[in-house]
């Protein structure tokens, strides 16, 4: 989760007060630096430099405050994806993280910079027309990676007014499988167990694009929206619409099986946006059946889209920072270990 985000917005930008949860924690190692009086960017870059001159260099510490110097020209968006990469790692840096925590408190990044926003048009006689300028019923992934890299950050809207709502694609969700890497390969979607026959459901209005046998997704149907997102059903075992028709949220698309790569019965589907897979699992509540909100801001990364929920609720985390005599090591460059996590009582 985000800890410094800490106010809810509505889709409309504007500020909503929300119940939080309070709690005074400091994560497991302290802060990247010794004192945080007087931390000009002069007095830190003399610290690397002093690193710098070291015989043996602290690479991995030397990482950490050029990465550190780089928040300030950073949004709130880019913030936020950086801490979250930050806490997935596999060797998490927790004293970055509570400096670049304890920074934005004191220096709240600029709001998110929307450099394209997608809104519907209806000019076209297929939906998005004005992302794709084109209408390919042959193949699921038609679009050239251009179409990506020539892209910017991007805001979408997702459900509400012309756009319909949110359905949930199965009746019951079992998730077997996420987005991410599997086995040495890359999973775009997610798998969902159903038995064969069991009704596959549209998850919001548009078109359907492709609908068809595909290599290893076997029997397979795409709905464009209308906000240029695609939605992919795969190893179905029987159509129930075809290329062209127009659908609703909910609306009966397929029934479940276990067609193409499949080594039993169940539904694969993806979200993509100009042919690069999202993960859903970031705006949607799979046990909830429900979005996590109606808009999402898509910050586009080296190989993919980063997919932010607009507009949720956070739990405000306060920091804490202990005072105690520490060894001078190093110029003073980071703290020794500090475990020390206290909560306070919920507050609503």
């Amino acid at each position: 989760m985000l800890s410094t985000l800490v106010l809810a917005t509505s889709p409309t930008g504007k500020k909503v007060k929300k119940d939080t949860v309070s709690a005074v924690v400091l994560y497991g190692n302290g802060l990247l630096f010794n004192s945080i009086e007087d931390l000009t960017d002069e007095r830190i870059n003399e610290v690397y430099d002093s690193l710098k001159s070291l015989h043996a260099q602290p690479r991995h510490v030397m990482n950490q405050i050029d990465l550190y110097l780089r928040v300030k020209d950073m949004s709130l968006d880019e913030v936020a994806f950086l801490l979250d990469s930050l806490f997935e790692a596999d060797d998490v840096q927790y004293a970055l993280i509570n400096q670049i925590n304890l920074y934005i408190k004191e220096n709240p990044p600029l709001e998110r910079k929307i450099t394209e926003e997608i809104t519907i048009r209806r000019r076209s006689p297929y939906p998005a027309g004005e992302v794709y300028h084109n209408w390919n019923t042959s193949k699921p992934h038609p679009y050239p990676y251009s179409l990506f890299t020539n892209d910017e950050n991007s805001e979408i809207k997702i459900t509400g007014g012309e756009l319909g709502q949110y359905a949930s694609p199965l009746e019951k969700i079992v998730v077997t499988s996420r987005f991410g890497w599997r086995d040495g390969r890359s999973h775009r979607g997610y798998d969902l167990d159903l038995e064969v026959w069991d009704k596959v459901h549209s998850m919001f209005d548009g078109k359907v694009r492709f609908a068809g046998y595909y290599g290893g997704y076997g029997r397979v149907i795409v709905v464009r929206h209308y906000n240029g997102l695609e939605t992919l059903y795969a190893h179905l075992h029987r159509y129930r619409v075809k290329v062209g028709d127009e659908v609703k949220a909910g609306d009966l698309i397929g029934l479940g099986g276990s067609s193409g790569h499949s080594t039993g019965s169940h539904l694969h589907f993806e979200v993509r946006y100009k042919g690069i897979a999202l993960d859903p699992g970031t705006f949607i509540d799979r046990k909830k059946k429900k979005l996590v909100s109606n808009s999402i801001y898509l910050k586009k990364q080296k190989y993919g889209y980063a997919s932010i929920p607009i507009g949720i609720p956070f739990h405000e985390v306060q920091r804490v920072i202990l005072s105690m005599k520490l060894p001078r090591s190093m110029e003073q460059a980071f703290l020794v270990f500090v475990k020390s996590i206290t909560f306070v009582e919920t507050l609503t």
